[in-house]
């Protein structure tokens, strides 16, 4: 399991505080780039120029929602395709397939897909899948239980602001987290064989 954090204060806590961490399972801004404003108001092509800007930095990014083309992208990034339509998102992913290391993004608010979660799985069986925006305790435990390989996750799934502005309390949050997605789930990876679990709490 590897897991994208995007631009926030969560991202730059750890990248403060636990650099040695980076890149190795948690992927904060700007390893990982998503920037949720710009594709959903569809300034596509301001999003490809920050790409291109962060291509020396970021290891994985979303691929601009609802584009059905072949962009030109920096080759040696991880992409996450969002898939809002299953039809017309599985044809793109598997044109996009021959040209990028890609993988297909599970939405995980229902008014930004067409299908369930079981469908999602059925039509994408055997290939590596990306649980996009968990920002629950019932989304998490659903990426886990269902043996996704990647997630995002929101500053949400760590409660309150006022407890994300609280540094131990924060540590404690992410400690949990990390407790809790390194439990072996079938054939998922923990995040301990790539680093120990050692954060001073």
């Amino acid at each position: 399991m590897i897991v994208g954090i995007g631009r926030s204060p969560i991202a730059d806590f750890i990248i403060k505080y636990y650099n040695e961490y980076v890149g190795k399972a948690l992927y904060p801004y700007p390893l990982f780039l998503d920037d949720k404003k710009l594709l959903l108001q569809g300034k596509k092509a301001r999003y490809v120029q920050r790409l291109w800007a962060n291509k020396n930095v970021t290891k994985i990014a979303l691929y601009p929602d609802y584009t059905y083309e072949i962009l030109n992208l920096p080759k040696h990034i991880l992409y996450i395709l969002p898939i809002h339509d299953l039809r017309k998102d599985y044809e793109l992913y598997c044109k996009l397939k021959e040209k990028y290391n890609i993988w297909p993004g599970y939405a995980s608010d229902v008014k930004y897909r067409n299908y369930s979660l079981e469908e999602f799985l059925e039509t994408f069986k055997g290939e590596k899948l990306w649980y996009l925006g968990v920002s629950t305790k019932i989304e998490l435990k659903e990426a886990l239980m269902f043996n996704f390989q990647g997630m995002d996750v929101t500053g949400f799934l760590f409660g309150k602001n006022e407890d994300r502005k609280n540094a131990l309390k924060l540590r404690r949050m992410l400690t949990d987290f990390l407790k809790q997605v390194s439990k072996p789930q079938g054939r998922q990876s923990s995040i301990l064989e790539f680093f120990p679990l050692n954060w001073g709490v």
